[in-house]
């Protein structure tokens, strides 16, 4: 693998005359290059041999509506009052590439009003991103300096990884918990006690390679697991910056996206961190992230926020956003859609209705297979058990797959967790393997389950006959 990497890398720089950076992104960071062929080939009535993803952190229930009111919005610009053409603010520079005054408005008061922030946020507490990888990425740049590293707990979204890495060049260091005292399962992952002792052996472990951590990033609700973190978890993360003088970052992105489920009757429900009292971090170590793309359908919009009361901070970052600034006019769709009260909460109940009935689809399509899945209620996919697919023939009636540890584990498990997603793949729907988010255990899998139901179904037929092919497989 090695030996391909640095041949690439030798073709970047020789026949593309690339500098040593632009020749390593050649040939190890180009991640949508390689899927551009298939994510123009989806499948639809009209496409029958096109391909399924279930492989994105993508929300596409609602697009329809969600393109209604572009139109509204956009395209019938006379009839509406809601946006139109100022020349001094939309075909000007306007106020600047924080972000223009009504979309941080609308930013500030859904902190304020949504998320409950006990201190109330003013529009200057607000920069706005062209999505939430530009967010991270810039507020990484602004708070780390190369070869320093961000603390995200495990398993973990993987983008997150090319938001800290690629152009700061500052680690990502993933918090493990296999090995922290009274630690047996995925539910202990959202446990205060069990996260303190995980974060202080991850602090430690970093500082023995000489990495300085400068910050603790979270997803919450999670990512890939699907569950919100208790109020106790993420007072706990609070206390753990504070005591080791740590930025802490949330990312809240599908705070909107929590539904009930019956498999989980004591729920924990969503709360921000902007709402927490007391706060021990002071203004200048707490950052809220939020977006568009997941809780409003529209990942395309590529609009995001940062809520922070760093000054030092906004400043820095307005100096990034110089080279991402996003259109105005767009920042006025967003704000739109935060502005108009009784519309936004409309749809997010209709969405969060059809993210249940859709989650209990896919839930009973594993259940009938005896396939466990991790119990969720918020986010975009679910967290599949394949681990006992991974092990030969002989052995996939026992229950200990302590084998299949990542940490010391033998590599060739991952290896059959990446032919798993092959044999999908081949079958023409694409699933997401388990060590793309650091699992700590080859086998399992994030599947998305919020796409058009006709795509849903169609995505589990094929993941049917994949799961069969794969189950008579007898691992050399």
């Amino acid at each position: 693998m090695e030996a391909t990497g640095a041949v690439n890398e030798h073709t970047g720089r020789e026949q593309y005359s690339l500098s040593e950076r632009g020749a390593y992104n050649y040939a190890h960071r180009d991640i949508w290059g390689p899927r551009e062929k298939s994510m123009a080939n989806l499948w639809s009535p009209e496409n029958p041999d096109g391909l399924v993803s279930l492989l994105l952190a993508e929300n596409n229930i609602l697009h329809d509506e969600i393109s209604e009111f572009f139109k509204q919005q956009v395209q019938f610009l006379r009839k509406c009052v809601k946006i139109k053409i100022i020349p001094e603010h939309h075909l000007t520079y306007g106020l600047g590439p924080r972000g223009s005054r009504r979309l941080r408005r609308a930013a500030a008061a859904f902190v304020n009003d949504e998320l409950g922030a006990v201190d109330k946020v003013v529009s200057d507490d607000i920069i706005v991103t062209p999505g939430l990888n530009s967010a991270i990425e810039s507020l990484v740049w602004t708070i780390c300096d190369p070869g320093e590293g961000v603390l995200v707990p495990k398993p973990l979204y993987n983008g997150f990884a090319i938001d800290i890495l690629n152009r700061n060049e500052t680690h990502l260091v993933g918090v493990g918990y296999e090995d922290v005292d009274g630690y047996r399962e995925l539910d202990d992952l959202f446990k205060p006690d069990i996260n303190r002792l995980a974060l202080e052996k991850g602090l430690r472990e970093a500082e023995k390679r000489g990495i300085k951590i400068h910050a603790l990033l979270i997803s919450h609700p999670h990512n890939p697991l699907g569950r919100c973190y208790p109020t106790e978890t993420l007072l706990e993360f609070m206390a753990f910056c504070s005591r080791n003088h740590l930025h802490f970052i949330s990312d809240e992105i599908y705070a909107r996206s929590v539904f009930r489920n019956p498999d989980l009757p004591n729920q924990v429900p969503f709360v921000s961190t902007a709402s927490l009292s007391p706060n021990p971090l002071g203004s200048n170590f707490h950052h809220i992230l939020y977006g568009a793309s997941k809780d409003l359908c529209a990942n395309g919009l590529r609009l995001g926020f940062l809520c922070t009361r760093n000054k030092g901070v906004l400043a820095a970052m307005s100096s990034n956003n110089f080279f991402s600034w996003s259109p105005h006019v767009l920042q006025d769709v967003w704000a739109a859609m935060l502005e108009d009260k009784q519309w936004f909460e409309t749809m997010m109940q209709k969405k969060n209705k059809l993210m249940a009935e859709q989650y209990a689809i896919i839930n009973s399509f594993f259940h009938t297979r005896n396939i466990y899945s991790f119990p969720m209620n918020a986010g975009l996919f679910v967290w599949v058990d394949f681990r006992r697919l991974l092990l030969s023939k002989s052995l996939r009636g026992k229950s200990d797959y302590g084998a299949l540890r990542t940490k010391g584990g033998s590599a060739i498990y991952k290896q059959r967790e990446t032919e798993i997603a092959d044999i999908c793949t081949r079958n023409g729907v694409q699933i997401a393997p388990g060590s793309k988010f650091e699992s700590e255990e080859y086998g399992w899998f994030r599947i998305t389950f919020t796409v058009p139901r006709n795509v849903l179904e169609e995505g589990l037929r094929r993941l049917a006959k994949s799961l069969k092919e794969i189950e008579a497989v007898e691992w050399e």
